[in-house]
């Protein structure tokens, strides 16, 4: 006995080490707690406003959202968010705080896109590819579905985390081309359900920014999410509360034989436009078998859905009137929260747009300013280039000013010294000449008084001469 105790106690030691183990391995990427709802959710309820439900072969009921022909989950009104859960689903629909965060999609020919309920919280149930320029995703399709190859959304990835995802969106006719050249992203966590999606450091290498995460917060009523102080709240009921509301669901359910009955959800136009919502046509023409029951994995048809049981007791009825006059009131709320978003939707359309008229409008003046410079620039050079011009052409006459001048001088100065040569010429001439008109005047003045000598006496003039001659 002491044995077969100490062995028990032993195992379950072991056992407790072991899930005490497992627990902290997965608590690193283990979702936070969702919110406690005290009262029941329903689904059926919530979403019955704003589409229908039928019974669906092998799938019990599902739910066909009134969201019109060119409606894809995960495409259509909303954009990814980066969160301590990995990338997740922003939706502007009142109702994708459960569509788009709980249960499976799958497309049917006929009705087209029907969300299949779950009671399990996920940042969004997709399947995501990663690939040259591309990160792409497509909705989760129940067990054994296979998502047609057109139903995938890829968009360049710089683009992952804009808010105006859906201007980016790649044209679905090269979605198989896109495909063969992308692998699946395999960054699960949940027991491998739940992908984060695309590696934030990888997506802020391609974007050039850095990447917050936004933290999730709980919201305490349904409606669409909204981030307010780097919180996304978002409405996320327990799987307890999910199911005491499932308890209680309506029987306001539509024959899935009946055909559509004026359902606006079952695509039927195909997207030439890479920046609008791709659908294909009809799929019971032999191009696909999405519509086959075998293509379901085996899951049985629910036909254990309980009937809310009709209650004559008054006060069951006044708390219905109030519960129809609370619902009435949240839709006009969420309509109300769905037009204020449209107009923010708008406005930030326009001012983009009033952004982009600006840029432009910035660019053309910095283009004409540019001009105005390179003209004036040019306009400068010609005139520096005219003034060194005219400064040459200045210089160039006063040099010839100046030569002239000089000549002018050494022609003065050769007139001047021609004057003074022949001015001392003349002098010299008249010197000379002065000279030659005294010694002519001398000689004459001496000619008489030799002659007067040789005049007087006969006899004593021959004698004296005679003596002179002597002498």
């Amino acid at each position: 006995m002491n044995r077969l105790i100490k062995n028990t106690g032993l195992s379950l030691l072991l056992i407790s080490f072991f899930l005490g183990s497992c627990a902290s391995t997965y608590s690193a990427y283990s979702p936070g707690p969702q919110v406690q709802v005290g009262a029941s959710i329903s689904f059926y309820d919530e979403l019955s406003p704003y589409g229908r439900w039928v019974n669906y072969p092998g799938y019990s009921q599902v739910w066909i959202p009134n969201a019109g022909p060119d409606f894809r989950p995960y495409y259509t009104g909303g954009h990814w968010v980066y969160t301590d859960y990995g990338w997740t689903w922003m939706s502007d629909y009142s109702w994708g705080w459960a569509a788009f965060h709980y249960g499976r999609w799958m497309f049917d020919g006929m009705y087209g896109w029907m969300w299949i309920p779950g009671n399990e919280w996920g940042p969004a149930w997709v399947d995501w590819r990663s690939g040259g320029d591309y990160y792409g995703w497509a909705p989760m399709g129940p067990s054994s579905y296979n998502m047609p190859t057109s139903y995938w959304a890829f968009v360049p990835r710089r683009y992952i985390g804009s808010r105006q995802i859906n201007n980016y969106y790649i044209n679905n006719s090269r979605n198989t081309t896109i495909i063969n050249n992308t692998t699946i992203i395999n960054n699960n966590y949940g027991n491998g359900r739940i992908s984060r999606g695309p590696n934030v450091r990888e997506v802020e290498r391609y974007t050039g920014s850095s990447v917050r995460p936004v933290r999730v917060a709980n919201s305490d009523r349904p409606g669409a999410g909204r981030i307010q102080n780097n919180q996304l709240q978002i409405f996320r009921p327990d799987a307890s509360s999910l199911n005491r509301g499932d308890a209680g669901r309506p029987s306001r359910v539509v024959n899935g034989n009946n055909g559509n009955n004026g359902n606006f959800n079952n695509g039927n136009n195909n997207n030439n436009n890479s920046g609008r919502v791709s659908r294909e046509p009809n799929y019971n023409n032999g191009n696909s078998n999405n519509n086959n029951t075998n293509n379901r994995g085996g899951v049985q048809p629910g036909y254990d859905r309980p009937s809310r049981v009709p209650n004559n007791n008054q006060q069951q009825i006044q708390q219905q009137q109030i519960q129809q006059q609370q619902q009435q009131q949240r839709i006009q709320r969420d309509q109300q929260m769905q037009r204020d978003q449209q107009i923010r939707q708008q406005q930030q359309m326009e001012q983009q747009q009033r952004a982009q008229r600006d840029q432009q409008q910035q660019q053309i003046r910095q283009q004409q300013q540019e001009q105005q410079q390179q003209q004036q620039q040019q306009q400068r050079i010609q005139r520096e280039q005219q003034m060194q011009r005219d400064q040459q052409m200045r210089q160039q006459q006063m040099e010839q000013q100046q030569r002239a001048q000089r000549e002018q001088q050494q022609q003065q100065m050769r007139q001047q010294q021609q004057q003074q040569q022949q001015m001392e010429r003349a002098q010299r001439q008249q010197q000379e000449q002065m000279q030659r008109q005294q010694q002519q005047q001398q000689q004459q003045q001496s000619r008489p008084s030799r002659g007067g000598e040789s005049g007087g006496g006969n006899g004593g003039g021959s004698g004296n001469g005679e003596r002179v001659r002597r002498g």
